[in-house]
């Protein structure tokens, strides 16, 4: 049976598809057969995201009007063949998910859902910022999911900035896990070029240990921070304040 775990983001930007995308991408190198659910029945933004855009044949829609399989309605990623992808675009009723899932349990080893079928997953990750009106909105987010029955939630903080951090202007990532009372289970540094469509090294880096803590191991998270120290530190910091 696959590990099916729901992702949510705390409030609109956070950067929940993105972070859900990079660490399916993770799990699939390590040689996990991963399905993301892309639970943006709107336009897609996932197949946008993983460079399967316009790929599909079938949707979640079709599997829930029953023109095909649950399985006919994925998309394997064309370079990395343990990434798949659901899209979901102009699924009205979303209940059908957890129809779909069933049939496609076996076949995985995770099942990342993407804001959508959280009823059929046992665990929760809510996505945040390191900022302020965010991480409010994060311990809300973590409340309500464990309020719901979903005990074991935890958090991936995105966008931190480790200079804004030795600055004091955003609190250390496990002082944000302990005021929200959710275990850390990754942090991924700021990358303007994510939005661009580019994947650096150096944040691949921190999606690989995020997704090794999620499949159990007690990965060390690298201090962001460090990279901010010193001489060369100092210029980024400056740098980073001019953006």
């Amino acid at each position: 049976m696959a590990d099916k775990i729901f992702f949510t983001p705390a409030k609109g930007g956070a950067g929940c598809t993105t972070v859900v995308t990079g660490v399916a991408f993770a799990l699939a190198a390590a040689g996990e057969r991963t399905l993301v659910i892309d639970g943006d029945n709107a336009c897609g933004c996932g197949l946008e995201i993983c460079g399967c855009a316009g790929m599909q044949v079938f949707t979640a829609e079709d599997y829930a009007e029953g023109k095909c399989r649950a399985k006919q309605a994925t998309v394997q990623h064309p370079r990395y063949r343990n990434m798949y992808i659901m899209p979901t675009m102009g699924l009205a009723d979303k209940t059908a998910l957890k129809s779909a899932i069933g049939e496609l349990d076996g076949l995985f080893d995770y099942i990342l859902c993407d804001g959508a079928a959280a009823g059929a997953c046992g665990r929760a990750v809510v996505i945040t910022e390191p900022y302020s009106p965010c991480v409010k909105a994060c311990d809300v987010a973590v409340s309500r999911l464990k309020d719901g029955g979903m005990k074991n939630t935890g958090i991936i903080i995105n966008k931190v900035n480790g200079g804004l951090i030795l600055g004091g202007d955003i609190p250390y990532p496990e002082d944000i896990a302990a005021a929200v009372n959710a275990p850390l289970t990754g942090v991924i540094p700021e990358d303007l070029s994510l939005t661009v469509g580019v994947w650096r090294r150096y944040s691949g880096a921190y999606f690989k240990i995020a997704a090794q803590r999620l499949a159990g191991r007690q990965t060390k998270i690298p201090y962001i921070e460090n990279e901010y120290s010193g001489a060369g530190g100092y210029f980024r910091r400056k740098m980073r304040s001019r953006i």
